[in-house]
């Protein structure tokens, strides 16, 4: 009888450390999933834009030169009874970030007038036109920026007409714009896209405007461009 009570005793005993070590390994793998999960959830937490865009500027960095240069440009016609004028205007970028560009463009200008009074009259002008602009992101391939530039162009004017030797009395004169304002690109490959600016000229004088440059609306401040870049 006593051995009987004993076993019965020491069965009590085992089933009761079974049970509490059963519950702690349970405690223990539920503790150690949660820990898990927390860990998994900062490990995959969702980064912030300014971690996105310091991934950007990091994997920018690592490029090589040729994929941060940009080139582009565009032509300009105008035709009349009176003049054929032709411009050509190329320009070369660089990314200094993704978003952020730096370039110079040049300008070349073929003038031909066709006079009533006198012969006709050619001439070739030039200039040049540093600029800055900071894309934004609108939707894929859709980008707006903002624009300041610095406009200068040598023009030669007709002051006046001699009749008896016919032949005209030009001057070169020295055109400056400053420009702000922006536009909207749509991006074509990897660099490339199809620019539509529009430009105000905050030192405008009516008296000096060049009348014929293929950027200047005549009679306005106002600066229009399609160009495309590559």
């Amino acid at each position: 009888m006593k051995d009987t009570i004993k076993a019965i005793a020491l069965l009590f005993v085992l089933l009761m450390f079974s049970g509490n070590l059963s519950a702690q390994t349970y405690d223990y793998v539920e503790d150690s999933t949660k820990q898990k999960d927390a860990y998994t959830q900062q490990q995959y937490k969702k980064p912030t834009q300014s971690e996105v865009n310091a991934l950007k500027d990091q994997k920018h960095s690592d490029k090589p030169l040729k994929d941060k240069i940009f080139f582009g440009g565009g032509l300009g016609f105008g035709f009349s009874n009176y003049y054929t004028q032709i411009a050509v205007t190329p320009m070369v970028g660089y990314l200094i970030t993704p978003n952020l560009q730096l370039g110079i463009g040049f300008v070349y200008e073929y003038y031909n007038y066709k006079s009533d009074i006198g012969p006709d009259y050619s001439t070739n002008n030039y200039g040049f036109r540093p600029f800055a602009r900071y894309m934004i992101n609108v939707r894929d391939g859709l980008k707006i920026f903002p624009q300041i530039e610095y406009y200068a162009f040598s023009y030669e004017h007709i002051e006046d007409y001699d009749a008896s030797s016919r032949r005209y009395i030009t001057d070169r004169r020295w055109q400056e714009q400053f420009l702000i304002g922006g536009g909207v690109s749509q991006g074509v490959g990897r660099k490339g896209g199809v620019n539509i600016i529009a430009l105000y000229d905050v030192a405008y004088d009516s008296n000096n405007a060049y009348y014929g440059s293929p950027y200047v609306t005549y009679g306005s401040p106002w600066v229009i461009r399609v160009e495309v870049a590559f």
